[in-house]
């Protein structure tokens, strides 16, 4: 079921926006190096970099405030850590903003600065995502990705095919593309990897990890689950990250993976070790972060390219965040849930603005509207493309610009 919201109240939210101030108090609990910092950075809802500051940590015992002020009104989410050598020590959840000028003391945990990927904030105001890999590092934020490969005089230096040179200084990070002056990157908080759910290939366990604890459900006589308190984190030399107890060890793999019955892909690749017992294979992560960040642009409708005419189509867009869809039509903007039960996606909730629009448009819009309603999977194509489908039916394709 579809509804309808003011104008007014949609476009308000791209709006440059009404400035405001934010504070927040970041508590820690972990010894801090000479020369540690507090960071904080601002996102909006996309998860892009607003705003960022960095403090001086010795001059604080645990806790450091953070001031922002002249927020624009994009501003969603606030995130914080300590960083020393380029190195994440700490750092916290991201935390939604909801209009609040004050917020709640924010904590910072070492196990939530594990992930696969780092970000960095650069000169011109980028922010470089590297996910590292056996074969060297691949920047999942340029366009098109680059993987880097280390250079041979030191495993410092870095080169991609495209003569772009990444230097790792321990500190920073230096990127210098071709004929462009060097760009230097610091160190900010990313998406931590907890919390995640791990679920295996044959339905047999799953496992629910977060901060605090890790419950896992497997096949019980009395149809109980087991909890475990806490399971050590590491991360091996390939970088995987292994969750382990006495009892068993859960390694995450930075790797797209696919369960049988599953309609969506999941982003990471999962294997549990019992003591005594062979691996069992799985899939870990919510799809969804799949979809997550910039604007994808439509460019099929139920197998129909948009440009089959050769002259300009209207930009249909979608971007999912937080568990909401919203985007573009020809002349009106929509917003809607977005979320994944049983292994399938749905989406629900949809709701339009009421601009004037010529039939035709109109028509584009409604056809669209309904690829949405009647999706219940997604996949990622070899080109990075987002096909959404009902059934093995593909409904829309769509591409990052």
């Amino acid at each position: 079921m579809r509804s309808y919201l003011a104008a007014m109240t949609v476009l308000a939210t791209a709006a440059p926006g009404i400035a405001r101030d934010v504070t927040a108090a970041v508590q820690w609990d972990v010894p801090i190096p000479h020369g540690a910092e507090a960071v904080a950075v601002v996102r909006n809802s996309a998860g892009e970099l607003l705003a960022q500051q960095r403090l001086d940590a010795r001059a604080h015992d645990s806790t450091a405030t953070h001031s922002f002020d002249t927020l624009p009104r994009q501003a969603a989410s606030l995130q914080a850590g300590l960083v020393h050598d380029g190195q994440l020590l700490a750092q916290s959840a991201p935390v939604q903003l909801n209009g609040r000028s004050a917020l709640p003391d924010i904590a910072l945990y070492p196990i939530l600065a594990l992930g696969f990927r780092s970000a960095w904030a650069c000169d011109d105001g980028d922010v470089l995502v590297l996910a590292r890999r056996m074969d060297g590092l691949r920047a999942i934020s340029m366009q098109p990705p680059r993987l880097f490969l280390p250079g041979d005089d030191s495993d410092e230096n870095f080169l991609a095919s495209d003569g772009t040179q990444l230097q790792d200084t321990g500190q920073y990070i230096i990127v210098t593309a071709p004929d462009t002056a060097p760009q230097t990157c610091a160190r900010i908080p990313a998406q931590p990897i907890l919390p995640i759910t791990a679920f295996a290939a044959d339905a047999s366990w799953q496992i629910d990890l977060t901060r605090e604890q890790a419950l896992v459900t497997m096949p019980r006589p009395d149809g109980d689950h087991d909890t475990i308190d806490q399971m050590q984190a590491s991360r091996s030399d390939d970088g995987d990250i292994i969750f382990a107890s006495d009892a068993m060890s859960l390694r995450l793999t930075d790797a797209p993976c696919r369960l049988a019955h599953a309609r969506t892909p999941y982003p990471v690749t999962a294997a549990l070790s019992r003591r005594a017992g062979s691996e069992s294979p799985g899939c870990a992560g919510s799809p969804l972060s799949l979809l997550h960040g910039s604007a994808w642009h439509v460019s099929a409708l139920f197998g129909v390219p948009l440009n089959a005419q050769g002259a300009d189509f209207p930009d249909l867009t979608l971007e999912v965040m937080n568990g909401q869809i919203s985007g573009r039509l020809a002349c009106n903007r929509y917003v809607g849930m977005a979320e994944i039960s049983d292994h399938a996606l749905s989406i629900s909730d949809l709701g339009t603005t009421r601009l004037a629009c010529p039939t035709a448009l109109r028509n584009l819009e409604l056809r669209f509207l309904d690829a949405l309603e009647h999706a219940n999977g997604f996949d990622i194509g070899n080109q990075g493309e987002l096909i959404l489908r009902s059934g093995p039916m593909p409904l829309l394709t769509a591409t990052r610009h």
